[in-house]
């Protein structure tokens, strides 16, 4: 019996499936994990403005396209991704962060 996956993914893991990265093989295989419908991706609410923001550097740099983050954008919100509010982790991540001695933003991924 395969235990399905569920896992929480953040911007910087999911800018490499679109940007290529000495990792990317592993974010693809990651992804990959899409095709199983028993699948649990989570992502915080904050998830897909940082990627639009993220993607935007690379322009800036100019070492992208408008119409590239475009068809980019259009690819990742088809992923099937559950989507968690970041109001909904506050006092947990504040908890963590505590615990652990890390920000309660890193505590709330």
């Amino acid at each position: 019996m395969t235990i399905p996956l569920r896992c929480v993914v953040d911007t910087s893991v999911c800018i490499k499936y679109f940007i290529s990265d000495p990792l990317t093989s592993k974010v693809n295989q990651l992804f990959d994990h899409l095709a199983n419908p028993q699948t649990e991706m989570f992502v915080p609410d904050l998830f897909y403005i940082e990627c639009a923001n993220a993607l935007w550097k690379y322009v800036r740099a100019r070492m992208y396209t408008g119409a590239e983050v475009q068809a980019d954008l259009a690819t990742l919100k088809a992923f099937p991704l559950r989507v968690v509010s970041t109001a909904d982790l506050m006092a947990d991540a504040v908890a963590i962060a505590l615990n652990y001695g890390i920000s309660a933003y890193d505590g709330s991924m």
